[in-house]
């Protein structure tokens, strides 16, 4: 189980970088890959008793949880009243 975390947390954690650094109309997803990398490798962490690497996780998740409501949710509300005043127009 432990190796799932592991292999969970860094391939979501790449992907989610890769995805917000090209800055196009699916970058918003990748800081839900960073919070699915977080939480995976905190249960990694807890079940390696990898103390360090539990805070540093754990403080990630906060990160990602400011980036979902500071970057995520703007940037979807905007493409959908877009999508809606292209529907009516």
């Amino acid at each position: 189980m432990t190796l799932y975390f592991e292999w969970i947390g860094s391939l979501c954690g790449v992907l989610g970088a890769l995805m917000i650094s090209t800055n196009t109309r699916v970058s918003p997803w990748g800081w839900w890959l960073f919070l699915v990398s977080s939480l995976s490798l905190c249960c990694y962490a807890v079940l390696a008793q990898a103390w360090g690497l539990l805070l540093l996780n754990g403080c990630f998740v906060a990160t990602n949880i400011t980036g979902l409501i500071r970057w995520w949710y703007p940037a979807v509300s905007a493409t959908r009243s877009a999508s809606l005043a292209g529907a009516e127009g």
